[in-house]
């Protein structure tokens, strides 16, 4: 069915509706244009977002955690999901909203063409209609006149007080109204069957002509819009295997965390190496000698019961003298902890010492 044939009166709905098409077709690219707008927005949030959430230089210690170092590797696909955001904005515009303008200009341009030629046509037509009214209306008063004047002929005929000559002039006036009657009545005939043929041709074949390129316009922009709808699915689909393998290594992340190597890490970083404290033994005050100085009751233990070094242990810093300062020894660590950082500090001095040889 074409609207050449079924909508060959509905010029003014047809125009309307192509308009229409042509706006919502350009309504569809304001939506792809917002959508990529918080494609942008959503993957420079994300950025920025992982970016914030990086580890600070303070917390490198806590980095050796298994579950700081899966948020870490979290934070690094978050950042590849962004890109991903990025990507899809970009064929967006590349590929969608740059389709649909370049459609949309040549719609209307073809649109214009067709009722400038459509408005032609009409306006052709109406001339038409409008020369064979007037020949009509003369052929009409023409027609009259002459019947005014075959009467006048025939009343002058039979009146006997008329000469010869006045009813010779009343025939004369019947003969001329005829003749242009008759030429009015073959005027009105010509402009009729021009005006006949020129309106079979109008809506025959010229007005649904411009119809029937106004409806391919309007089918190709129907099957333009949804050429752009499964574009938009397929440049989803174009990054769907990345994101995937983004989840996968979301997933591989939260996998590694080890609830139980973390723990242990926390009593390497803290345990003291101290062991707890023995017994408080019962003080007989009756047993001592009360001329003895207070310090001979301090208990033997050299800890005290919060666990530190008791002020009378001497303390040996000689042996480690070698490493500078007191800080640079460790020495306000508690044992086990002083032990890991020497460790650490004898194997550096090693390794320096060997790039040396």
């Amino acid at each position: 069915m074409s609207w050449g044939t079924q909508l060959w009166d509905q010029y003014e709905n047809i125009s309307s509706q192509t308009n229409k098409g042509i706006e919502f077709l350009e309504k569809y690219c304001s939506f792809i244009q917002d959508r990529l707008a918080i494609e942008k927005e959503y993957a420079t949030k994300l950025r920025r977002l992982a970016k914030s959430y990086q580890p600070k230089k303070r917390e490198e210690e806590d980095n050796e955690f298994s579950s700081c170092q899966a948020f870490r590797n979290v934070l690094k696909e978050i950042n590849d999901l962004a890109g991903q955001r990025e990507v899809v904005a970009e064929s967006l515009e590349q590929r969608i909203v740059q389709g649909i303008q370049v459609l949309s200009k040549a719609l209307r341009d073809e649109r214009k063409r067709c009722l400038n030629e459509g408005t032609s046509l009409q306006q052709t037509l109406t001339a038409q209609l409008s020369a064979l009214d007037r020949a009509k209306r003369n052929y009409e008063k023409a027609f009259r006149e002459s019947e005014r004047a075959v009467e006048n002929h025939k009343k002058a005929d039979m009146d006997l007080n008329l000469s010869r000559a006045e009813v010779e002039r009343y025939k004369n006036i019947m003969t001329a109204k005829i003749q242009q009657s008759d030429d009015a009545k073959n005027e009105y005939a010509n402009q009729l069957q021009k005006t006949n043929n020129l309106q079979r041709q109008h809506y025959g074949v010229a007005l649904p002509t411009v119809f029937n390129r106004l409806q391919e316009l309007d089918e190709k922009r129907t099957g333009g819009i949804r050429e752009f709808i499964i574009g938009t699915a397929e440049v989803e689909s174009a990054v769907a295997p990345i994101i995937a393998r983004c989840m996968e290594g979301i997933v591989k992340a939260g996998e590694s965390i080890n609830e139980k190597e973390d723990s242990f890490k926390v009593i390497e970083r803290y345990q003291s190496g101290f062991t707890p404290p023995t017994d408080i033994p019962f003080d007989d005050l009756s047993k001592h000698n009360p001329d003895s100085p207070l310090d001979s009751r301090v208990l033997s233990n050299h800890f005290t019961v919060k666990g530190t070094i008791s002020k009378g242990v001497k303390k040996r810093t000689a042996i480690f003298s070698f490493f500078g300062s007191n800080k640079e020894d460790f020495s306000d660590l508690p044992p086990s902890q002083r032990r890991k950082k020497l460790q650490a500090k004898i194997a550096e001095l090693q390794h320096k010492l060997n790039q040396e040889v």
